[in-house]
């Protein structure tokens, strides 16, 4: 096993993690950077960089999370974009996981095969993923670890949970007696503290409502509000997200909601229950609204870069007056695979595939018929069946053990030979099945073209929609700085290239 006096002149990166704000608070947060910086101290390593997640919970694996500090340094490290020979220090296993540990200690594994080392200050073990293959104690160990920290996430989990329904259920019964109330920690501003009843300022959230009712936006409500004189929730101006937040509350028809536990009439409601959810689905019409029209990739999600299958998103470059869109790979642009694929001009590509999309939907017309082709086989796999007879037949007439021993790996090897056949059979017939139903169906993807034609100018929301209905995966190619190549894989099964030049221009 490694020892942490052999890490002497190797980088260092620190992670620390804690779940609540109130963790924050306390000392969670000095003690695990305090712990970093002593074992670098000690045992001579440069910590290079810290990283930290705040507020993140390791139980439901959200620290793995690419949106997470951890999550995004392993997809780094193995990405080659983070040495392997960096060494992670963190206080305890149970700040890299509290998932299962059958879930945890394939991550861990895969992370330390790169080449990183992993050094738990608690106890100062050097993780290694050589050390986990030749000592088998102390891979067990770790999951010893792994499995403490799950089962004790995994109550600690259940009696919170637990005590939020006894909390819901003391409310509901609060409700039905007429009498009783449990400690809310953030009431709505219209209720009062003292008596749970409304308050003076009741009549400033029923005018938010009420212009929501109007057709009036977060933001014009906003300015409505403010323009008006009319203090926040805290004292201060109103901004949109507290708008939202308002608009959003159950609390406005008097539903008290306790971590997904509802108690509906805890409070006294400000509008019905109708009223808010008619409310709410105005929110969203109009959300939706000023999507139609405005949406600029119709191939969101779809394309990917054919070097190294990075996803390619919509990028905008300014030149002079005009405002030009290309399609980047993410791969390149975060430097995560060394990719050095172009860029790719987003209208010109936008107005071949449209152009394109019913010849593109037409499956390759096939060479021979599927009976001339299975028949073939059928005539191959007769002659290799023969074969096999004789060669089972020399093996049990073998007088020796070698001779039995050749004859049935002849055997063998001829019937996964016939099995393989076989399989092209298959896949024939299901090729053919899927040419003659794709075939029948060119007349609906020439009326689906006109139509994404004219969405495309009306609606691009909805021919964004159409688009994906009939393409599946885009794969943008650049074999030189001529010749480019985008390959769509239709959901059909089918695929199609379609070669452009230098410019992006098809050719």
């Amino acid at each position: 096993m490694l020892q942490p006096r052999e890490l002497k002149g190797r980088s260092a990166i620190s992670y620390a993690r804690w779940s609540s704000g109130k963790q924050a608070q306390g000392d969670s947060s000095a003690r695990q950077t305090k712990n970093a910086e002593a074992f670098c101290t000690n045992f001579g390593l440069t910590l290079d960089g810290r990283l930290v997640d705040n507020g993140v919970s390791a139980f439901k694996g959200g620290n793995l999370d690419l949106a997470a500090s951890l999550g995004q340094f392993i997809a780094d490290v193995k990405a080659g974009t983070i040495p392997s020979d960096t060494v992670l220090l963190l206080e305890n296993l149970d700040r890299f996981s509290r998932i299962h540990p059958m879930d945890a200690q394939p991550v861990l594994s895969e992370l330390l095969k790169t080449g990183l080392t992993l050094v738990t200050l608690q106890d100062q073990r050097v993780h290694t993923y050589e050390d986990y293959r030749a000592n088998f104690s102390s891979l067990m160990m770790s999951l010893m670890s792994m499995q403490a920290a799950y089962e004790y996430s995994a109550k600690l989990s259940h009696r919170v949970g637990e005590a939020w329904k006894r909390k819901a259920e003391k409310a509901r019964a609060a409700v039905a007696s007429g009498g009783g109330r449990v400690k809310v920690a953030k009431l709505p501003f219209w209720i009062d503290r003292e008596t749970n009843g409304l308050n003076g300022r009741a009549d400033d959230a029923r005018l938010v409502f009420k212009l929501a009712e109007e057709g009036h936006g977060q933001q014009a409500i906003t300015q409505i509000l403010n323009t008006r004189g009319i203090p926040s929730p805290g004292g201060n101006t109103w901004a949109q997200a507290v708008v939202g937040d308002v608009l959003r509350s159950q609390a406005a028809y008097g539903c008290l909601v306790l971590k997904g536990e509802e108690v509906p009439g805890y409070f006294p409601a400000l509008i019905t229950e109708t009223e808010w959810l008619v409310t709410r689905q105005r929110t969203k019409a109009r959300r939706h609204s000023r999507q139609v029209g405005r949406t600029s990739n119709l191939f969101s999600r779809m394309v990917h870069c054919g070097h190294c299958a990075s996803p390619m998103v919509l990028t905008s470059s300014k030149k002079g007056s005009a405002v030009w869109g290309y399609f980047t790979c993410t791969g390149k642009t975060f430097k995560r695979t060394g990719c050095t694929a172009p860029n790719w001009r987003y209208d010109q590509f936008e107005r071949e595939l449209i152009d394109r999309i019913g010849f593109l939907a037409v499956p390759v017309p096939q060479d021979q018929t599927t009976p001339d082709l299975a028949a073939k086989l059928e005539e191959t796999i007769g002659a290799l069946e023969a074969k096999k007879s004789n060669a089972v037949a020399g093996a049990l007439e073998a007088e020796t053990a070698d001779v039995r021993k050749a004859f049935s790996g002849q055997a063998d090897e001829l019937a996964r030979h016939i099995e393989a056949k076989r399989r092209e059979i298959v896949a024939i017939r299901e090729n053919d099945a899927r040419y003659r139903e794709s075939a029948a169906a060119v007349i609906d993807f020439e009326m689906d073209q006109e139509e994404i034609r004219r969405l495309a100018k009306e609606d691009r929301k909805g021919a964004q929609g159409l688009i994906s209905n009939l393409v599946s995966r885009i794969d943008l190619e650049s074999d030189s700085k001529t010749l480019r190549r985008a390959v769509v894989t239709m959901r059909s099964g089918y695929s199609h290239a379609i070669i452009f030049d230098s410019t992006g221009e098809p050719g």
